[in-house]
């Protein structure tokens, strides 16, 4: 696969292998939980933090080498079912931590998306590229690095869900997922490093920064209330081929959900819990259309909450099924369930509303393709 978002998506497959693990466990866990009260859709729904509460005193730990107290890895056993209803996402199948499982799955997210960047063809020596942030000369005008950043916080949601599953306590699961979603972007640079791409530090910065934003919104349990992510829009003819990739088709968000933000002002949002207020990023054109045609779009739109109606649906949270479906709407922005207006940052000029897929006069050329194998792309 050439594209370079491909060879991210071993990181991806595998932590939602996780989905057969849930799969296979779930027939006994649901007879060992057959006594238990189903599990009311409300508690899916997460409270504040206190007030002055702070994720201090576990990154000073961190800092300080000491890793924090509730960090038991197959040492303790799992809490009770009574604390468990209080917390989001999949109840553990087992009663105490499975380190073969948790490290097998941790190994394929890793290795799988560094693999595809060690074997992509030619090979190069070791070197460095310097690629930029969201300027309009960079080689795909910015969504890449938005790409790199709502990709990670993916792989640190779905990790977290697999740890849980094979009975990590939360706050463990949370802090291993979110080191193996930034060691999986790591593995990937390095990859990188010997292959036509580079090393690019930037890309290891936007790693980090899904990582993070996944472990501060899992660890404060604010999943409905913020999130980020991805989804396909329509576009012209995308191309993938040369040293880049078209990003055209793909929008990435980050979300506000109102149904959260009612919870903790205390107001009933009423029908608007169903909704979600998105900051929006993309790039139209890059890298192959000629420049004066190329698109860097900042959007705010307003979308379909589906966490929010599963909830009213009354999925449970804490099945394998309700875990695989949160989970996915969490992550995932499906074409024309949001709409709203971008800005195009390269010519000053707003269009919509729309869902993301305005491009006028398509902005390609009657003749169009790769840069040819010799063409630098940034």
């Amino acid at each position: 696969m050439r594209a370079r978002l491909a060879r991210r998506t071993p990181a991806l497959a595998g932590s939602m292998a996780v989905c057969l693990g849930m799969l296979a466990g779930a027939g006994a866990a649901d007879v060992a939980r057959a006594e238990e009260p189903a599990p009311c859709a409300d508690s899916f729904a997460t409270e504040a933090l206190p007030a002055g509460a702070s994720l201090a005193p576990d990154l000073e730990g961190l800092l300080a080498g000491v890793p924090p107290p509730e960090f038991r890895f197959g040492i303790e056993a799992e809490p009770g079912p009574a604390a468990e209803t209080a917390r989001p996402g999949a109840l553990p199948m087992f009663d105490r931590p499975q380190p073969l499982w948790i490290a097998a799955l941790s190994v394929i997210a890793i290795g799988g998306s560094a693999a595809n960047a060690f074997q992509e063809q030619p090979r190069f020596p070791w070197h460095y590229t310097k690629e930029g942030w969201f300027g309009q000369e960079t080689y795909a005008g910015g969504a890449d690095k938005a790409s790199h950043i709502v990709s990670y916080y993916a792989v640190a949601r779905m990790m977290k869900e697999a740890n849980r599953t094979f009975g990590m306590s939360e706050d463990s699961a949370i802090l291993l997922a979110s080191g193996v979603s930034l060691a999986a972007g790591i593995g990937t640079e390095i990859g990188d490093g010997t292959n036509k791409y580079g090393f690019s530090w930037e890309d290891v910065a936007a790693d980090a920064i899904g990582a993070a934003a996944g472990y501060a919104i899992m660890k404060t349990k604010s999943e409905d209330l913020v999130g980020f992510r991805a989804g396909i829009v329509p576009a012209p003819d995308v191309v993938y081929g040369g040293l880049g990739k078209d990003y055209s088709a793909e929008i990435y968000t980050a979300d506000l959900k109102i149904a959260g933000l009612g919870k903790r002002l205390h107001f009933d949002p009423s029908i608007a819990r169903f909704l979600l207020l998105s900051a929006t990023y993309g790039s139209k054109g890059y890298p192959y259309s000629e420049p004066d045609v190329r698109q860097r779009q900042i959007g705010i739109e307003l979308g379909i909450n589906f966490r929010e109606v599963l909830t009213a649906l009354h999925v449970p949270p804490h099945r394998w099924w309700g875990v695989i479906l949160y989970t996915f709407f969490d992550v995932v922005r499906l074409p024309y369930t949001a709409w709203g207006f971008r800005y195009d940052l390269n010519h000053d000029k707003w269009h919509g509303p729309d869902t993301g897929d305005t491009f006028p006069n398509s902005g390609f050329p009657d003749v169009r393709g790769p840069a040819p194998r010799g063409a630098a792309r940034r």
